[in-house]
């Protein structure tokens, strides 16, 4: 922390003097106009009239000669990097129009607003400086809490397609939060301002965002394998008490995300080793049967990124 000393200017004003790594980083020179705004007790010290700037960036994406699983990054990166404008461009568009409208609507408030057989423009207009990454998370947390329980029924209910859906929706969530957090570490003034977010608040929640499409992403995979098992009747039962306290595990380690109670955090870390030694009972009965090996491998990534969650919380704990 660098400190100024408060010195009086006149009758009613004071001045300090501003550090010169933060002149020379900003590239600033005699005669610049810095831009102060009041946030709280805080005053926060900008370059740019945020107010007044709203860049607008576009790219343009040559879609022809490129496997999707490319086009998809391609198009992905461009959206998390906040360009407001996506062009794809190619011969090939004529024939993958559904495919690429689709991966379109999959990314939050980007729409297509132009489409020639050979082009396709994607904008969208949502105000990055309102997004809140709070919010955001606890929308993916919700639809991650119900996959977990869709996955705990998977025996009664095949309900696979509509976890799957969800996954979906929570992949939507991460990306838009990931951009938000770029924004912000970017405009860090917005982020004190509009939220009371620190640089450090902000890397707190991707870690935080991080894990939850993980466990999510497992969530849905454990479904699809378990519902595949040709095992006894008590055996499912036994796998459904195990997801019921995996549940539990998730619950009270996002209960720990929210409070930012470290001390509940590593208190429960310990399940982690707990619930692996069940899955290594259970397996010895069926290691050879088809899928049963790759359901319990996912249950347990699932439980690794709900103990990483955890793990998150109970490192950095005294930073907040």
């Amino acid at each position: 922390m660098d400190y100024r000393k408060l010195i009086s200017f006149g009758k009613s004003s004071f001045i300090i003097s501003l550090p010169k790594t933060w002149i020379t980083h900003n590239k600033l020179k005699k005669g610049d106009l810095i831009y102060i705004e009041e946030s709280g007790p805080n005053l926060l010290l900008s370059n740019h009239d945020f107010a007044k700037t709203n860049e607008e960036r576009s790219i343009n994406i040559d879609i022809d000669g490129k496997k999707w699983e490319m086009i998809v990054r391609e198009v992905n990166s461009a959206y998390i990097q906040n360009i407001r404008t996506i062009v794809l461009k190619g011969k090939e568009i004529k024939n993958k129009i559904k495919e690429l409208q689709s991966m379109v609507q999959n990314l939050i408030a980007l729409e297509i607003m132009e489409q020639t057989s050979d082009s396709i423009v994607a904008k969208d207009f949502l105000n990055m400086e309102k997004v809140s990454v709070e919010e955001l998370l606890r929308k993916m947390d919700i639809v991650t809490r119900t996959m977990i329980d869709e996955c705990c029924k998977i025996f009664k209910e095949d309900n696979y397609e509509s976890t799957n859906e969800r996954d979906k929706d929570v992949n939507r969530l991460y990306f838009l939060i990931y951009r938000a957090i770029l924004f912000n570490l970017d405009k860090p003034a917005n982020a004190l301002k509009r939220f009371k977010l620190t640089p450090i608040d902000l890397m707190y929640y991707y870690s935080k965002s991080f894990y939850i499409e993980g466990i999510a992403d497992e969530a849905r995979r454990s479904a699809r394998f378990l519902r595949t098992l040709k095992i006894s009747v008590a055996e499912k039962s036994r796998i459904e008490e195990l997801m019921k306290q995996i549940k539990q595990f998730y619950l009270e380690t996002i209960k720990a995300a929210y409070n930012k109670d470290a001390e509940l955090a590593l208190n429960i870390s310990n399940r982690k080793k707990l619930f692996n030694l069940e899955i290594d009972e259970i397996e010895k009965k069926y290691l050879a049967q088809e899928n049963f090996s790759s359901a319990m491998s996912r249950l347990r990534r699932l439980i690794g990124y709900i103990h990483s969650l955890g793990r998150v919380i109970y490192t950095t704990g005294n930073y907040y």
